[in-house]
């Protein structure tokens, strides 16, 4: 995964794990042949082409990885460029800041830019697809590792129940979270609704999200007694809008489209940079108010 970084007034790119597909886009960058940038990196042909044909499926050893940032940095601001390029805007997973427009450097191409007094990106750090783009560079491990504040809202929350194992929810809870789930009615009107806008039989949506509330209560019947508060589970019957996930001062939230299925939509990935600006209050303010709407189970 790439990011970006201001270098002495230019944003340059940050690579924080090396997999194939971000050596090949690096070579392209450079426009060098496998022989060349083999050269250039002190390893064979045959390694190279290896890590390529690999793609994602393949990490470098710490000390290529190395040799790769090395590579990245010596390189002139067009090399970055061509290798923001190669891997597309939902590769750049974090940018910090800097003297120059952030959405500018991140989105060349990008039609809207923010307005005058807006916070650059509005907390946003990276916009995924879809869902499949989303836990492919977010799985749900990475997401909760080390949470203490875990809030959720949408239809059935699969990437909290289906992604991640009971265990690994009793050992965050033990741990000190506390988690705040708020699902879409079953046996709601709303969901229905859903069922139908998507195209699915009637009664499988709300059967996932009979599947997922059991788990999540499962969770918390399976914790020590003064450990039952740390969970609670709600559910909600109105309008489907959006799935909020805020971890800690991380939001994940996606919007559901009229004529996409929910892994079809994309995601807007936020990281909260103040506590009264930016979209990570909006859609903190989102879940609280629905939160207080909803009946706790």
């Amino acid at each position: 995964m790439a990011g970006l970084e201001a270098i002495g007034g230019e944003w340059m790119t940050t690579v924080q794990k090396w997999t194939g597909r971000e050596t090949r886009a690096l070579r392209h960058a450079l426009r060098m042949s496998i022989r060349d940038f083999a050269e250039h990196l002190g390893v064979s042909e045959r390694t190279v082409s290896k890590w390529e044909a690999a793609g994602e499926a393949v990490q470098p050893r710490p000390e290529m990885q190395a040799a790769l940032d090395t590579a990245l940095a010596r390189a002139d601001s067009e090399v970055h460029r061509r290798f923001r390029s190669g891997l597309g805007p939902a590769d750049l997973v974090e940018m910090r800041y800097g003297s120059v427009d952030a959405e500018a450097a991140a989105f060349p191409d990008a039609a809207v830019a923010p307005a005058p007094g807006v916070e650059p990106l509005a907390d946003v750090t990276a916009i995924y697809r879809n869902r499949a783009e989303l836990t492919a560079h977010l799985p749900a491990d990475r997401i909760l590792e080390g949470a203490r504040n875990v809030r959720a809202m949408g239809l059935s929350l699969n990437l909290l129940c289906q992604h991640y194992p009971d265990r690994r929810w009793r050992q965050l809870i033990e741990e000190g979270a506390q988690v705040r789930c708020l699902f879409l009615d079953p046996g709601g009107t709303a969901i229905q609704a859903r069922e139908h806008e998507e195209g699915f039989p009637s009664g499988q949506l709300a059967a996932l999200t009979k599947l997922n509330i059991e788990t999540m209560l499962r969770v918390r019947d399976r914790l020590p007694d003064n450990l039952h508060g740390s969970v609670e589970v709600a559910v909600y019957d109105e309008t489907l809008r959006f799935n909020v996930l805020l971890v800690d001062d991380l939001c994940l939230a996606q919007a559901y489209l009229p004529a996409s299925r929910g892994v079809d939509s994309p995601t807007f990935v936020m990281r909260r940079q103040d506590s009264t600006v930016g979209l990570y209050p909006v859609y903190e303010q989102v879940f609280d108010s629905q939160w207080e709407r909803g009946r706790q189970l």
